[in-house]
């Protein structure tokens, strides 16, 4: 087997609103070290006093750092055809995962936890803690809560795991199905577009997702899940799965956003807004050349915009601004030219012209008709749209035999729709 040891510093322990600011990599072969990388990592926002006191680092320190999407490329091809393994695993998986998400791309690994491993190897310590293992292996730290400190310990840790157990780091990273799940409830899934259903043993409604691959996508729900308080409920009270194939995946993913909204299961969020939760905002009282920011967070402005990513708020930042006043956003002298523009035109006249390009964009409008495949050869599926609106899904048989699905013309609908236009070669009819 072949190791990728990850470690991560970042501005807090929620994933929601938190950015990473350092990350550290070493390679193992199992043997031997093949690779060692670190690097601070700027994080876009400002990090609190409370964790300088814990890692050192410092707003001073991060701001001539490179930027996550600078450094992605890098974090796959080390991490690439490997187990990823940390301490509290899942912490720096997931934050992983979700940075990869905001520039739209996908980050699966396979999962080793030293913290598990540790309590298997050596029961009965009180703590499992980095810090407590360390003191227990008299593994010098030279810099506790830095990456590449912790990442280094938490390797050393792992060796002394192999010493004492092969059948311990030899076991599988992923995970058991659901002890009220069967092999064979799984392969009965069909490997076509579709939305799947989680209940408990009494019927309650647990889940709702889609799938371009219903069996794969739910194998992975628990096969590769973390250790967060929702994944580990359903993988104690799933019981039953059902599913619906769509043939579609944009229909798959209108109606899955539909039940969430109608059904309302206990483990979903109780609305899909996340989708879209990057704003692009005009502050009008910023310095020149921050008049529009990307935030997570939702700005009291008069003017926000929703992106599904934060590459796709970027770029309309950057367009805003072209298309206003002719000039690059992260060109090397943009404030400055933001400053001459104020003095020239005057502040107001600024606000003015990013006001009218932020002014939101119908998604959809007039009368259109959306055509995908069906469930079968002779099937085919249609998105109806209505004055703009959306209204319906229909499934129509060659002979002419035809199921409809009303659908609420929800905003995150639109912009699935929307999403899906600009990121396909289909077109309104």
């Amino acid at each position: 087997m072949r190791y990728s040891f990850v470690d991560l510093e970042t501005t807090g322990g929620n994933r929601e609103g938190n950015k990473i600011t350092e990350i550290a990599i070493i390679n193992y072969d199992g043997t031997q070290i093949e690779a060692e990388w670190t690097t601070l990592i700027n994080p876009e926002r400002s990090i609190p006093w409370s964790i300088t006191q814990l890692t050192g680092i410092d707003n001073a320190m991060v701001e001539s750092a490179p930027r996550f999407y600078e450094v992605a490329k890098k974090i796959v091809e080390l991490t690439q055809d490997r187990i990823l393994v940390a301490h509290n695993a899942f912490f720096d998986y997931r934050f992983l995962q979700r940075e990869f998400s905001e520039l739209g791309f996908t980050f699966q690994r396979d999962v080793m936890c030293t913290v598990r491993l540790s309590r298997k190897a050596f029961p009965g310590l009180q703590s499992y803690s980095l810090s407590n293992l360390s003191r227990y292996f008299q593994i010098s730290r030279e810099a506790e809560h830095r990456a590449l400190d912790d990442t280094r310990a938490c390797l050393e840790v792992f060796q002394k795991i192999q010493k004492v157990s092969e059948l311990s780091i030899a076991e599988d990273p992923q995970k058991p199905l659901p002890q009220k799940l069967e092999l064979k409830d799984i392969e009965r899934l069909p490997q076509t577009p579709g939305t799947y259903f989680f209940y408990t043993e009494k019927g309650l409604l647990l889940y709702v997702g889609k799938a371009k691959n219903i069996k794969a996508r739910v194998k992975s729900h628990f096969q590769k899940a973390g250790d967060k308080k929702r994944e580990q409920e359903l993988r104690e009270h799933v019981a039953r799965i059902e599913f619906l194939e769509w043939g579609s995946d944009l229909v798959a993913s209108l109606m899955e956003f539909h039940f969430i909204k109608t059904l309302r299961p206990t483990h979903n969020r109780a609305n899909r807004k996340t989708q879209f939760r990057y704003t692009l905002t005009l502050n009008t009282e910023s310095e020149p050349g921050a008049e529009l920011r990307v935030s997570t967070v939702k700005d009291d402005e008069e003017v926000s915009l929703r992106y599904g990513s934060r590459k796709f708020a970027q770029e309309a930042r950057e367009r805003i601004y072209k298309e206003s006043f002719a000039v690059e956003a992260d060109g090397l002298f943009f404030a400055d030219q933001m400053r001459q523009f104020r003095r020239i035109l005057g502040t107001e006249e600024v606000i003015h012209r990013l006001q009218e390009k932020m002014q939101p964009r119908e998604l959809i409008t007039g009368d259109h008709v959306i055509r995908e495949k069906g469930r079968t050869s002779s099937e085919f599926s249609q998105v109806i749209i209505q004055g703009g609106e959306l209204k319906e899904i229909q499934m129509i048989q060659k002979d002419g035999e035809m199921e409809v699905h009303r659908l609420e013309s929800y905003p995150d609908l639109k912009r699935i729709v929307a999403r899906y236009l600009t990121s396909s070669p289909h077109s309104l009819d």
